[in-house]
């Protein structure tokens, strides 16, 4: 009870100071807001708008079973639910990871243990983001992007490997029957209708964690000199790679390899947000602990079987510069998720 409101003050002091700072530096605040919402448009959106959509159709039906046995076994899962979660999750990156545990694992179409190693196996940025924006644009090279996204996966596999070696929980649940069946659902209504109110839902969460650490970082930087890469990495996933790859050389991979590990603040509170009951702090930040020993290893072992030089450059200053004319695919997809967000706010309204 005493930690909790512990916990509970500093919270509330934080916020507080945070507030007084906001007030303080409004320039810095407008310009953090400004670079989150043109990462959000240019990235986030085009990321993982449509992987929440497909994976929101795709957990509404039942899982190909048969297809999924061999990665079920493989990973050590109890339901081909868990397994098909694990195999999006590795295409959509940590939010849906975070999104499906927490839904299976409400629906109780999942165990405990299962829901558990969802989000230790599937907690990884997406492949679109480690090869297309760390790789190919931060990095230079499509390759050391490619070998990035595999080596955090075979990360993932490493570090939920020793952690079951040392707790009791890698075992098989007997407390929970994964095929115990789920409440009846009440009814719904058409699939992908509510399949893209639901991705808009969590778009906005996502994009709300992604401007609120721009901010914070922004105001931060206004007052306390503070090194940009230790500041970024804290707070923002791809900030903090930004800034690792300004660093050149093989400094830039590795610093790279370091924040996709740690994750950052804005990660984690989305896992917390998506998860609800699934979320498990201390097993998930001691498997990253262990995701950043095995990542910086398994990089510095293959890289050397690379075509090519070794040595990485980047041309991108310090600093993330915002482009000032979105692709249009990037734009178009902006669009649709705007009207679309538009229009279940006037949904909501118009119901009460």
């Amino acid at each position: 009870m005493n930690n909790c409101k512990n916990r509970q003050r500093a919270a509330a002091a934080a916020a507080g100071v945070l507030g007084v700072l906001l007030l303080a530096a409004p320039e810095a605040a407008a310009e953090g807001f400004a670079s989150g919402t043109a990462l959000c448009l240019a990235s986030v959106l085009p990321a993982l708008f449509p992987f929440f959509v497909v994976c929101e159709l795709l957990t509404a039906a039942p899982p190909p079973a048969r297809l999924l046995r061999p990665l079920q076994r493989l990973l050590g899962l109890e339901t081909p639910e868990a397994a098909q979660a694990v195999a999006l999750s590795w295409l959509g990156g940590y939010a849906v990871s975070a999104q499906l545990a927490g839904r299976l694992y409400g629906a109780h179409r999942i165990s405990r243990r299962d829901a558990r190693r969802l989000l230790l196996l599937g907690c990884c940025s997406g492949p679109g983001f480690v090869i297309g924006c760390v790789g190919g644009l931060l990095l230079g090279r499509l390759q050391l992007g490619v070998l990035l996204y595999a080596a955090q996966l075979a990360a993932n596999l490493a570090a939920t490997a020793c952690l079951d070696l040392f707790s009791a929980s890698g075992r098989p649940s007997r407390t929970f029957s994964a095929a115990r069946p789920a409440p009846p659902a009440p009814p719904q209504t058409a699939g992908l209708p509510r399949a893209i109110s639901s991705a808009v839902s969590a778009s906005l969460s996502v994009c709300g964690c992604v401007v609120f650490f721009r901010i914070v970082g922004a105001v931060i930087r206004a007052f306390l000199p503070v090194p940009p890469l230790l500041l970024s990495a804290a707070l923002e996933i791809s900030a903090g790679c930004a800034d690792a790859a300004a660093q050149g050389g093989q400094a830039a991979l590795y610093g790279c390899c370091a924040v996709l590990s740690l994750l950052g603040l804005s990660v984690w509170s989305q896992i917390q947000l998506f998860s609800g009951d699934a979320f498990c702090p201390r097993a998930l930040l001691l498997s990253r602990v262990l995701h950043f020993f095995f990542l910086q290893g398994l990089v510095r072992l293959c890289v050397r079987f690379l075509p090519g030089s070794l040595a990485v450059c980047s041309s991108l200053s310090a600093r993330v510069v915002p482009i000032s004319r979105l692709p249009p695919d990037a734009a178009l997809l902006g669009f649709v998720f705007l009207c679309a967000a538009l229009y279940k706010v006037r949904q909501n309204l118009y119901n009460k």
